[in-house]
């Protein structure tokens, strides 16, 4: 807490724009991002990547890659499991679990037990999704959020970036299971961070949802419909080629450690000016006009993949691929929020996730099955077609769009 409050200290740009009852819990905000660089950016860049490296099939990969969202499709249920809880309570209790996870990364022996490990992990980590939007509209005001968030994010790569370069070096001498349980230490210690997070007043419980409720929103909220048809066709794309990477990486490309590494790092560089660009824009005009931008940017990603005949040449996909998870880091919660009415947030992010959970379920699976038959260029170029048909369908929802209220 001491050390990110230097960020807001007298001399810092950042203290005359950001409001001084916010200044605490931007503070903190900041320290808890930090650290979950560190964790971030010691695992996840090389999580598939070491699966393969372990032996996991194709198959095996797509789990890894699929793990993350996939348990998302848990969401419908899990809101009701959450819905009275204290908000910062939902983010953390999760995380903690979660990260903790990683400290038995040193018993793995087999890629089976590589991917439960990971499935456990993201099936209870992401659970804290469903309480971090209604956090950050509690905790900052509807004009500086998006920059807010920005800013934390940057402080975030700084050390995302750090770590996966330093972790692609470490991986080379000594076995990744010690530096994904080093790592979980990180990962622990932002979740405690996060919990002194103060919100100015608890928000009313939601209302129970059920699957009736899931329907009457789809059904009657035409806009958020449409937005996330174009998502979806757009994520279904993206989430075909997520498998593809780590076997193009060290079948074809024959990347080394340091190049899965550098790729990780290339990306969270790129996060240090998009974050910032995304947040502005998203303050100035809408969250789900950035989010408009940021898919046909995204399109380009599995092009670059496409064309790649090194190591060094999937690089550019850092660039492509740091504007465009940025964009969706930060993204993503305003556009819910600029969706979704007033208690009714959790719905809004439920319905969100359990999308995410359902092209994750599917796609990098249908991916696992044809990589074999097919290779993995190909699937590269069915991707670059879906993600350019989901960014044009999606740029036709936005100008049905409500006005921004965040």
């Amino acid at each position: 807490m001491a050390a990110a409050s230097i960020v807001l200290t007298r001399l810092s740009p950042l203290r005359p724009w950001i409001p001084a009852p916010v200044r605490r819990n931007a503070a903190i905000d900041i320290a808890a991002a930090a650290f979950f660089g560190l964790w971030g950016g010691l695992t996840t860049p090389f999580i598939p990547f070491m699966g393969r490296r372990l032996g996991a099939s194709p198959l095996e990969v797509s789990v890894l890659i699929a793990a993350q969202a996939v348990v998302l499709l848990l969401s419908l249920w899990a809101i009701n499991l959450v819905r009275i809880a204290h908000p910062v309570r939902v983010v953390i209790i999760p995380s903690l679990v979660a990260r903790s996870l990683f400290l038995a990364m040193p018993l793995v022996r087999t890629p089976e037990e590589y991917v439960a490990l990971i499935v456990v992990h993201f099936a209870i980590g992401q659970m804290g999704t469903l309480g971090y939007a209604q956090v950050m509209r509690a905790v900052y005001p509807d004009d500086l959020r998006g920059r807010i968030m920005a800013v934390v994010r940057v402080g975030m790569a700084v050390c995302w970036i750090v770590a996966s370069l330093v972790g692609g070096r470490l991986m080379q001498l000594v076995d990744f299971r010690w530096i994904f349980a080093s790592a979980a230490l990180f990962g622990i210690t932002s979740s405690l961070i996060f919990s002194r997070i103060h919100l100015p007043s608890v928000p009313e419980p939601e209302e129970r949802a059920d699957l009736r409720q899931i329907r009457r929103i789809l059904r009657e909220d035409q806009g958020y419909r449409r937005f996330l048809t174009g998502l979806f066709i757009y994520g279904f794309g993206t989430w075909l080629y997520g498998p593809a990477i780590a076997i193009l990486l060290v079948d074809v490309l024959r990347a080394t450690s340091f190049q899965a590494g550098l790729l990780g790092a290339v990306t969270s560089m790129t996060w240090l000016f998009s974050y910032y660009y995304w947040g502005r824009m998203m303050d100035r005009r809408s969250a789900a006009a950035a989010m408009s931008l940021v898919v046909f940017i995204g399109s380009l990603t599995p092009l670059v993949y496409l064309s790649a005949l090194n190591g060094w040449m999937v690089q550019a996909a850092g660039v492509t691929e740091g504007l465009t998870s940025a964009g969706f880091d930060i993204g993503w919660i305003g556009a819910v929020l600029q969706y979704a009415p007033a208690g009714h947030i959790r719905h809004y992010v439920a319905i969100w996730n359990f999308f995410v959970g359902l092209r994750a379920g599917t796609a990098p699976f249908l991916a696992g099955v044809l990589i074999p038959l097919i290779g993995v260029r190909w699937i590269f170029a069915m991707a670059a077609a879906g993600t350019l048909i989901g960014a044009l369908l999606m740029r036709a929802a936005i100008r049905r769009a409500p006005p921004s209220t965040v």
